[in-house]
């Protein structure tokens, strides 16, 4: 692991949500988990995509045009799309790798649509919307567009969407069209790469995931029972042990503090049947 990537997100996750800038912060965590990756490098890529895009269009165009011009040279001209062949892998929320191979998951996509239209002056934002992430382009009329396709989203089109994911009786709600917050999209990109570690029985990288996570959420018991089951699985069952209980002395949660009390019980060790 590369602690001075840790160290500098760290000081990204200190900040104030409007300060942090997302590529960068998204850069740091995927070189924590890759050697010599070089973060000025990749961000100068993306201010040089953002300059070939400029050089096509016409400045008078109106946002409506813009929108669909930006899609076309994101998913077109560029390229970029979503990784349906090996979904699973890792390497699809690295920002780094999206920009080299110009494929990836819907949040690691939607970073380039982000990135792209905070440098040419168009609102884009993250949707926080459930199992697939989408971006909304404008600021009072919402185009929402899947980053994955590169696709135009009607409403009907997101309650579709929703039922793939969530099953038939799956109902749209507003809220699930809220801006997502700069942590919002980390702290669900980590999320992403978390549950693929953890399928892997990667508990190293799942234990790096979760201590992000804490960074941009400090004190966050959901995530402290999560490092114990990291440590439970890596056989240090003291550390679990202390670990599970820091929970229990902190969450008001009961159903969270009913898991820790069987993960507890659980850790006792099983007394010997006499004959």
């Amino acid at each position: 692991m590369n602690e001075e990537a840790r160290e500098q997100f760290a000081e990204i996750a200190s900040l104030p949500d409007d300060e942090i800038v997302l590529t960068e912060a998204a850069l740091l965590i995927a070189a924590e988990m890759q050697d010599n990756l070089n973060v000025p490098h990749y961000l100068s890529m993306l201010s040089n995509l953002c300059d070939r895009f400029e050089r096509t269009v016409d400045n008078e165009t109106p946002m409506g045009t813009s929108v669909n011009s930006l899609l076309d040279f994101i998913h077109i001209s560029e390229d970029f799309g979503g990784n349906v062949k090996d979904y699973y892998d890792p390497q699809n929320s690295y920002l780094n790798r999206v920009i080299d191979t110009k494929q990836g998951i819907p949040i690691s996509l939607a970073l380039i649509h982000i990135a792209l239209g905070s440098r040419i002056g168009i609102p884009v934002c993250g949707i926080n919307f459930p199992r697939h992430f989408l971006v909304s382009y404008g600021a009072e009329i919402q185009v929402i567009v899947d980053p994955f396709t590169g696709r135009i989203l009607s409403k009907p089109d997101c309650a579709t969407l929703l039922r793939q994911h969530l099953g038939e009786n799956a109902v749209l709600k507003e809220e699930y069209f809220s801006p997502a917050t700069n942590k919002d999209v980390l702290m669900r990109l980590l999320d992403n790469l978390k549950q693929i570690f953890w399928q892997k029985e990667a508990w190293v990288e799942s234990k790096a995931c979760i201590d992000r996570q804490l960074l941009l959420l400090p004190n966050t018991p959901e995530f402290t029972l999560q490092l114990g089951a990291v440590y439970e699985m890596q056989g240090n069952v003291p550390l679990a042990r202390h670990t599970y209980t820091q929970v229990l002395l902190v969450s008001d949660d009961e159903h969270l503090r009913n898991q820790v009390s069987q993960r507890l019980l659980a850790l006792e060790p099983k007394a010997k049947t006499l004959h």
